[in-house]
């Protein structure tokens, strides 16, 4: 028992271990690179948030999409007006294709996100195509697809029964009509297909007796009126501490929970620093130590910032009235980037637990409102119900000189962009904002669960490109503090 116990004990270490993590991420990304790329060559990278954000260098992909699999497991199956990715279509229409990357711990060959919450979404979009095409009544069977030998015959059409509540879900929204999409597709449907290592597709453009990429590229069936989606499962299956051919242990789907035994390494982090990180003589211990440095200068960098330029990644108008933002963690507002944001910025609400407030003039600290709620925390998101009323009554006054607002906003931001922030002004949208973003004097407008969902869809929709994503938790929050 005692042997038995010390051989669990270490393959739980080296899948925890950072050399074989980083390592079976660079491995898979090869198989990305020289595999599937060379396959659909003129098909834009997406990575799927979060765990395909590692698999893929920054320098080749400018979108992300975020589907999740909760959203595809048994008797879960859903449309998330949470997360509708309808940024992605614009970039279907034009390349006539894309590439989503993402993986899946042992035990699975294909994440549920890509065997069924896209095949999802690709049937509710594929029915209006269909709907502005044809009076006919649909054929679901003519608008889901998905893996067969992943998802069995039963629950296949089990998934089919629930299509057409999910169309309806979306039309609910009205953020998204038929003949707009049949437009943008040329009444093209979008059909997903299926790639992961040792995938039958790619042997199309592999040498039976090399193994070698033959160069063809594969091209949509003449037959075919559709816009594909590759859906690129980046690992291949293994169990736990079996695979050590190449001096390290393979872990399938190493990427995920990367908060568990990253040491703090962020993608974009990772692969800035490649050409060292990648490194196979290296030990465990030397890479914590690199990674170790990398953010203690990253925080010290930040600390450092002095611009909104520095601060910011990413500054978007939402209204007139109202700007959103994403503020680095760990940066410190001084005097000087207090100046700067009361020259552009009536109002400024940050929504984070990092951010240090030091040295301001009277009249920026009356602008500059710190909360301490992050995004991403469970704790944070339950803690929002409570301090929304305070958040709201700091903001309500200056709607009283909106004309003052249309030069200088009310700035809106946190750690990521998409959850804290997005939840305060949809909080001001629902309240302040009729369905159309139309300035209301009224302060008794009716607000329901459904006007928060049409805000959100709206707000989702106008941000094209980024992925917005309040939490169930925080959603709770806004419907908890509105209604």
């Amino acid at each position: 028992m005692d042997s038995l116990s010390h051989i669990k004990k270490d393959i739980k270490n080296e899948y925890r271990s950072l050399k074989n993590r980083l390592q079976s991420i660079i491995l898979d990304n090869s198989f990305l690179e020289n595999e599937v790329v060379p396959c659909f060559p003129n098909y834009p990278i997406i990575p799927n948030e979060r765990c395909g954000l590692w698999y893929c260098d920054p320098k080749h992909f400018e979108q992300t999409s975020y589907f999740k699999s909760t959203d595809g497991h048994i008797n879960q199956w859903d449309f998330s007006t949470r997360r509708l990715n309808f940024h992605l279509l614009p970039i279907l229409a034009k390349s006539n294709g894309i590439i989503i990357v993402d993986s899946t711990r042992r035990g699975k060959k294909i994440p549920d996100a890509l065997s069924k919450t896209i095949p999802i979404w690709c049937a509710v979009l594929n029915c209006l195509i269909l709907e502005h095409a044809s009076n006919e009544p649909i054929d679901y069977e003519k608008v889901l697809f998905v893996p067969p030998a992943t998802v069995s015959n039963s629950e296949y059409h089990r998934i089919l029964e629930k299509i057409e509540e999910l169309v309806w879900k979306l039309k609910a929204l009205e953020v998204l009509k038929p003949k707009e999409l049949y437009n943008m597709t040329n009444g093209k449907l979008i059909r997903p297909f299926w790639v992961y290592p040792g995938s039958s597709l790619l042997h199309t453009i592999v040498d039976p007796f090399t193994g070698e990429p033959t160069g063809e590229r594969w091209s949509v069936p003449e037959n075919e009126n559709i816009i594909p989606i590759i859906l690129c499962t980046v690992s291949y299956q293994a169990q736990d501490g079996v695979d050590k051919r190449r001096g390290f242990i393979y872990v399938q789907g190493a990427a995920d929970d990367h908060e568990l035994w990253s040491c703090g390494l962020e993608p974009k982090t990772f692969w800035e620093n490649i050409d060292y990180l990648n490194d196979i003589g290296k030990t465990d211990a030397v890479l914590k130590e690199f990674v170790d440095t990398l953010t203690l200068e990253e925080n010290h960098e930040k600390k450092a910032s002095s611009s909104i330029i520095d601060i910011f990644e990413s500054l978007n108008r939402v209204t007139p009235e109202i700007s959103l933002g994403k503020i680095i963690d760990n940066c410190v507002i001084d005097s000087k980037l207090g100046g700067e944001l009361s020259g552009k910025f009536s109002l400024v609400i940050i929504l984070s637990e990092t951010i240090e407030i030091t040295k301001l003039e009277e009249a920026t600290t009356k602008i500059i409102k710190l909360f301490k709620l992050q995004s991403g925390s469970k704790k944070s998101s339950k803690s929002l119900r409570l301090q929304l009323p305070e958040i709201f009554d700091t903001i309500n006054p200056y709607f009283q000189d909106a004309s003052n607002l249309a030069k200088k906003p009310i700035l809106i931001c946190c750690n990521s962009g998409n959850d804290m922030s997005v939840a305060v002004i949809l909080t001001i949208l629902s309240k302040k904002y009729s369905e159309g973003w139309q300035l209301e004097t009224s302060d008794d407008l009716l607000i329901s669960k459904t006007v928060i969902r049409k805000h959100l869809a709206k707000l989702i929709s106008s941000l094209q490109g980024r992925n917005v994503n309040p939490s169930r938790a925080t959603l709770n929050s806004i419907n908890s503090y509105l209604m």
